[in-house]
């Protein structure tokens, strides 16, 4: 018999003859087949500031629920060493947190995960926007940290929140301060992009009162939560304009009066606003800034305020404007070229037109 005929190399051992070996040798591999079927669903599982993402095959369970709370948690199956606690699930254009410690059976590997219902916004110690995916769900059944023997509170609106274990969660301080209201997509709606700074707004803000980081901590990975106490909303609590994208934050007694939040700059840039009629085009250039005062690159808008805009000849160039006019009759004339963005505080400069001697 030639020697081509044996199966020189495998993975498994395919002659010892028994069930257990061969059950235990194809396990995952059957386990891959059953996710390429009906069963398998794409997912993608994420780091804790969705910062790394990476597509995976997994099964699902748990979909159909009767009551509420069930609804709120899934079980994933999935390929051995796909996930930990901690890290998020983009399951159905939803995130999902996973809970509770990971492990698997030799087949496949079960975690389960909690909805997450609210992007969670903070700014630390240092200054920075710091944002996750959280699940809050009602605790008002449990002790919220502050120690009280004089009273009895029936009842007091708190949160418990579930967050990732990542640096900037366990570091949350005592006393640190949220917005938690879904009346801010609302508000958002009624902004301009004008609005940089509204403190107008009624809003639910919650004070962070016990924070447990212990308990489920599994080493190599695990979840956090807190438990937070609805307060008063003060004075500074609302929507900031930061670097161009908009906030809801609380002031936060770690960091100092003088840090305050910056309102966002821009500039209209050009030899001298300028124009002489029947010549070459003046040519005005969009200079936005950043928090630190930096350049950045933002796509400008531009608006030409006048009663004879139909007669001047524009042109968009890039991040310029480029503006001409033909017509003796608006010598000595002039009009207000604006810049602005989103999150941008307007500028204006007034242009003059005249004849060129």
């Amino acid at each position: 018999m030639a020697k081509e005929w044996y199966l020189m190399n495998t993975n498994h051992d395919t002659v010892s003859g028994y069930e257990s070996e061969d059950f235990d040798n194809l396990a995952q591999d059957a386990f891959a087949e059953a996710l390429q079927s009906s069963l398998g669903i794409d997912v993608e599982i994420c780091n804790y500031d969705l910062s790394q993402r990476e597509h995976k095959r997994v099964i699902v369970q748990g979909n159909i629920q009767d009551t509420k709370l069930n609804s709120l948690v899934r079980r994933m199956l999935s390929p051995i060493g796909t996930c930990k606690a901690g890290q998020y699930v983009f399951y159905k254009d939803r995130y999902w947190l996973v809970v509770g410690l990971v492990d698997n059976n030799g087949v496949y590997e079960k975690a389960i995960m909690v909805l997450c219902n609210y992007l969670l916004t903070w700014k630390n110690s240092s200054g920075a926007i710091i944002q996750r995916w959280v699940s809050a769900s009602s605790a008002s059944q449990y002790n919220n940290g502050e120690i009280s023997d004089k009273f009895i509170f029936v009842r007091s609106d708190q949160l418990m929140v579930l967050t990732p274990n990542d640096d900037e969660c366990l570091l949350i301080p005592h006393k640190q301060r949220f917005i938690m209201d879904m009346r801010c997509k609302i508000y958002e709606k009624g902004f301009t992009p004008e609005t940089t700074v509204d403190t107008s707004k009624q809003l639910i803000t919650y004070e962070l009162t016990r924070m447990d980081n212990v308990i489920y901590s599994y080493q190599d990975s695990g979840h956090s939560e807190f438990m937070a106490y609805q307060d008063e909303q003060h004075e500074t609590d609302g929507y900031y304009v930061i670097d161009g994208k908009g906030y809801w934050l609380c002031d936060t007694p770690d960091i100092k009066n003088d840090d305050k939040i910056q309102v966002l700059s821009c500039s209209i840039d050009c030899d001298e606003p300028i124009i002489y009629s029947g010549l070459e085009p003046s040519v005005f250039i969009s200079k936005f800034y950043d928090s630190k005062g930096n350049e950045t690159d933002i796509t400008p808008q531009w608006e030409i305020n006048c009663d004879f805009v139909d007669s001047l000849s524009v042109e968009y160039v890039g991040n310029s404007i480029c503006i001409s006019v033909d017509n003796n009759k608006l010598i000595n004339k002039s009009f207000e070229l604006s810049l602005f963005a989103d999150g941008y505080e307007r500028a204006t400069i007034t242009v003059k037109i005249k004849a060129f001697m």
